[in-house]
């Protein structure tokens, strides 16, 4: 009895799956006829199984969509179609039913690994953490790219063409001068899209941040172009520099060349006066 159990667990997945279905009879017959089991408490609908094989084919596209685009960070515009059909598929599996049996009552809540809803959970999870629904409008069937995610994609390959463009080696000063004007666009738009949200960049699209993020790691860092705003960083640093200073020199002044000085002497000259005469008078009475 324990044999043939153990031998049922290790049959291929493509085995078990014919066993389930009318076409191998002979095994089916054989493992009924040996367990005392009854035929209909033992074959799950083949349907169920197809949909499961569909589901994993998504997750396994998802995922290898999504490592692809890791870096730089692509993955919400161009694994957008996979996640759909991900989607899609497991909310097939969850809401079909044949002959009277759930598909989500055979693969799920069985075990404590419950393996279809932990991978499912596992695999959104990097999708939500993303925020890659926020590149899109899910107004209609399919997603579509927002407006906002459009035209800060046009202000950032304007920027990164003239990057392109303009690049020598021996002279970065071209690309600060005559992409100045790109970068502020784009910056400025970036700014914005943070602005419209409380939250900030934890609700914006990981596609746009990470591509904030390059790009000003490659005018600061590459170019070096934020030497620009040097002077006018220095003079404010002055500026804040001496108006600190200003109570301290105040103080000096007053201490050392205002009348405050003086005060203690002629308050003690006061005092010794006071105190000869009063000496005088007593001798005269």
């Amino acid at each position: 009895m324990i044999k043939l159990y153990i031998m049922f667990l290790l049959y291929p997945y493509n085995l078990r799956a014919e066993i389930y279905s009318s076409g191998e009879s002979y095994y089916k017959n054989f493992l009924i006829s040996h367990n005392n089991l009854k035929e209909d408490s033992f074959i799950y609908p083949k349907e169920c199984f197809d949909i499961l094989e569909s589901f994993s084919q998504s997750a396994s596209n998802l995922t290898m969509c999504s490592i692809l685009n890791a870096r730089p960070v692509r993955l919400c515009e161009n694994c957008i179609f996979h996640y759909v059909t991900f989607h899609n598929k497991y909310k097939e599996l969850l809401e079909t039913v044949v002959n009277g049996t759930s598909c989500k009552s055979i693969f799920m809540s069985h075990d404590r690994l419950n393996v279809v809803l932990e991978y499912h959970d596992s695999i959104l999870s990097v999708w939500e953490k993303g925020n890659c629904n926020n590149c899109f409008n899910w107004t209609g069937n399919q997603p579509v790219l927002k407006n906002d995610t459009k035209h800060f994609n046009k202000l950032y390959n304007d920027t990164i063409n003239c990057f392109l463009t303009n690049y020598n080696p021996d002279k970065n000063s071209t690309v600060c001068e005559k992409c100045m004007q790109f970068y502020l666009q784009l910056d400025s738009f970036y700014l914005a899209l943070l602005s419209t949200d409380s939250i900030g960049v934890d609700n914006i699209c990981m596609d746009i941040v990470d591509s904030m993020n390059a790009t000003r790691s490659i005018w600061s860092k590459s170019f070096n172009c934020c030497k620009l705003r040097r002077s006018p960083e220095i003079v404010f640093l002055c500026s804040a520099g001496l108006i600190s200073f200003l109570p301290i020199i105040f103080y000096l002044s007053v201490r050392f060349f205002g009348p405050i000085r003086d005060l203690p002497k002629v308050l003690k000259q006061s005092r010794i006066k006071q105190t000869i005469l009063r000496s005088v008078h007593r001798r005269e009475d």
